[in-house]
């Protein structure tokens, strides 16, 4: 019995041993499974997908036929001789019959302008209709008819951010059509003088990122409706992505007067003025600081009529409070030659309103 048991518990415990194996192991090879994530796409703070952004190109295809290449001959001046020269820029189409906006500087001084567009290969005689060098825009004329327009927008509604596609014939390359640049609106109403020797004084001015090059000059600059918001003029130097078009509410208005009357009328109050801060108004020991310092006062015109003189302080212009030189003029030039407007002014320690009839100012 006993020599039965001692081959029968060896038999038993390598049993157990095998069993055991086989329930506690496990295979390596089986994958561990790890959580997924859908991608999600990169938002605009206003939810909108970037990839669902418009593309341009449908914008580009409908205001680059009225984009027109500019060419100039002019007549450069040195110290010993005069030569023939030749610069070029860009316009827009604004009529069928061929009435095309650009720059003065586009065209100051030329002895010949030749005008050519995307969708032809006729170049045109182009002959001048009027220039206005203090908003630094001309207005030319070819002969053609049928031309595809493009059409002014209204720029009120530009906010700072908003898209914006500069077109023109950048560094004078006419083969493939006008350069497209797209960009942002970065600045709007800004009112400066370029250089002394600079004729013009930009008082709509829209600041934009988007590439603005030599020879991009009197083309446009266009919302996403295809709807001309700007003229482009010029670029600032020594900066990037700084460039500037003149406004919509500006070029329109030079544009009709100069081809109702081949110059632009402006209205006139005969007095020259500087931005009132409280150190100059400590200097002249006036009892406000904040305004429009009248300093310089032409005689018999339409401020000096009125009473106005040197170092009254205007506050107000229409019901609309002043207080920098530039938002004066602005206000002003929304009125026409004629119109009666009223000015509230300081002089001292007195308020002071009066009626000014606006005169015309004289180039």
């Amino acid at each position: 019995m006993i020599s039965k048991l001692r081959i029968l518990i060896p038999v038993i415990l390598l049993i157990a041993l095998v069993s055991a194996c086989a329930t506690t192991a496990t295979p390596t090879n089986t994958p561990t499974p790890t959580p997924t994530s859908t991608a999600q796409p990169t938002t605009t703070p206003s939810g909108t997908p970037l990839s669902a952004l418009p593309s341009v190109a449908d914008v580009v295809a409908k205001v680059m036929p009225a984009v027109a290449y500019v060419s100039v001959e002019y007549t450069a001046t040195s110290f010993f001789f005069q030569t023939s020269a030749t610069k070029s820029g860009s316009g827009v189409v604004l009529s069928p019959d061929g009435y095309i906006l650009t720059n003065n500087h586009v065209i100051d001084g030329y002895t010949k302008i030749e005008v050519s567009l995307p969708n032809g290969d006729q170049t045109y005689q182009a002959s001048l209709v009027g220039a206005d060098p203090t908003s630094d825009l001309a207005v030319i004329k070819i002969d053609a008819h049928n031309l595809t327009t493009a059409q002014f927008g209204d720029p009120s509604g530009l906010r700072d951010g908003d898209w914006v596609i500069a077109l023109g014939n950048a560094l004078g390359l006419v083969e493939g059509g006008p350069t497209v640049t797209l960009g942002i609106v970065s600045g709007l109403g800004r009112t400066f003088s370029p250089s002394a020797a600079n004729q013009a004084a930009y008082y709509d001015v829209i600041q934009t990122d988007a590439a603005i090059n030599p020879g991009n000059s009197g083309g446009p600059l266009v919302n996403l409706e295809g709807q001309v918001v700007g003229i482009d003029t010029f670029i600032a130097s020594g900066a990037e992505n700084i460039g500037f078009a003149i406004g919509a509410n500006t070029a329109s208005r030079v544009y009709d007067d100069l081809l109702k009357y081949g110059r632009v009328i402006r209205p006139y109050l005969g007095a020259t003025f500087d931005d009132l801060t409280p150190d100059l108004a400590s200097q002249l020991g006036i009892s406000i600081n904040r305004g429009v310092l009248v300093s310089y006062v032409a005689p018999g015109s339409p401020v000096a009529k009125a009473g106005i003189q040197v170092n009254d302080v205007i506050t107000s212009f229409q019901d609309q409070k002043v207080t920098q030189a530039s938002v004066l003029i602005k206000l002003m030039w929304q009125y026409n030659v004629g119109d009666s407007v009223k000015i509230t002014y300081w002089r001292g320690n007195s308020e002071h309103v009066v009626s000014v009839t606006l005169g015309e100012r004289l180039s």
